[in-house]
């Protein structure tokens, strides 16, 4: 029994501190034993009877997302579960949630369970043995639950970090919207209508300062190029060629030594172009938008008159 015990604590620790009823069978224990264990206080039921863990065993998230899935066959995290697996920007976070490909409806508790009709669901399989949608039908999922900026944002997040591919995406939703499924009108508006040619912004307060000044001036170009002669060339976040105003959005990564010299020497090459970079921080843009938005535009009135009288 010691033996076997030792073996079971392996696998649970192997496993996030989960063990299946799979694994129990294969140790050789009965029914009584297992109950046992439960009584004993060595485990403790998490889904009716199929899935156990280690009593001290604290579950995190991915955990208790594997537990729900191991507890249903054929089921897989999806929807705003899998989104937190990716790490996908600002979908809501906490809830568990896994698809099933059946007629069969089952019940977890503390589980949200969709059931789905996809011929060829897009699904993965995590590093622990569970399976979990690809990021791009993942998006398509949270299409549902979230609102259009904060699909955008999740969309430009994955771009950002290749976990899809714009023809990816593309060759995806395109089966996927025919189904005519909860979300596909927002996926079809949002996603796919994104312009392939529209550089990838970098973070999320970057994109809600691009989107503000893109509905007030469609004279606002997306990472801008400068070029310097005889050198590089400089991407500017957003920016005004017409008037030679860029706005760069400072985040943590701008904070350090190298990266303060390192602005400071884009904006001095910049500037002897002719061209004003304005900085506002992730801070900034995210506490304080609209006062962000003023000051960039009292400089674009004020650049555009220069401009004039020049």
């Amino acid at each position: 029994m010691d033996d076997k015990l030792s073996l079971l604590i392996k696998i649970a620790q192997q496993r996030s501190g989960l063990v299946l009823l799979d694994d129990l069978k294969q140790l050789s224990f009965s029914p009584s034993a297992i109950s046992r264990l439960v009584s004993r206080g060595i485990l403790r039921r998490v889904h009716r009877g199929t899935v156990y863990a280690l009593s001290d065993a604290h579950l995190n998230f991915e955990a208790e997302i594997a537990a729900a899935c191991f507890a249903v066959a054929d089921s897989w995290a999806s929807g705003v579960s899998a989104a937190q697996y990716w790490g996908i920007r600002r979908v809501p976070k906490g809830r568990i949630e896994i698809s099933v490909n059946t007629d069969f409806h089952p019940n977890l508790t503390g589980v949200r369970i969709r059931r789905v009709n996809l011929p060829e669901p897009e699904i993965v399989t995590s590093i622990h043995g569970w399976s979990v949608s690809s990021p791009q039908q993942t998006l398509f999922e949270i299409a549902l639950e979230v609102d259009d900026r904060t699909l955008l944002s999740a969309y430009e997040d994955c771009l950002n970090r290749e976990l899809v591919t714009i023809s990816g995406v593309r060759e995806f939703g395109s089966r996927a919207v025919k189904m005519g499924r909860h979300g596909s009108a927002r996926f079809r508006r949002v996603i796919l209508g994104r312009p392939d040619e529209l550089p990838i912004a970098m973070s999320h307060p970057e994109l809600e300062l691009v989107r503000a000044l893109e509905e007030r001036d469609p004279r606002w170009r997306r990472q801008f190029p400068i070029e310097i002669p005889g050198s590089h060339t400089i991407h500017v976040d957003i920016a005004r060629p017409d008037i030679k105003l860029g706005v760069e959005v400072d985040g943590e990564l701008h904070d350090t030594v190298v990266a303060i010299h390192r602005d400071k020497l884009r904006d001095m090459q910049a500037a002897l172009l002719g061209w004003q970079i304005l900085r506002p921080t992730t801070g900034d843009v995210t506490d304080h938008l609209m006062e962000v938005i003023s000051m960039i535009s009292r400089t674009a009135t004020q650049r555009t008159m220069q401009f004039k009288v020049a």
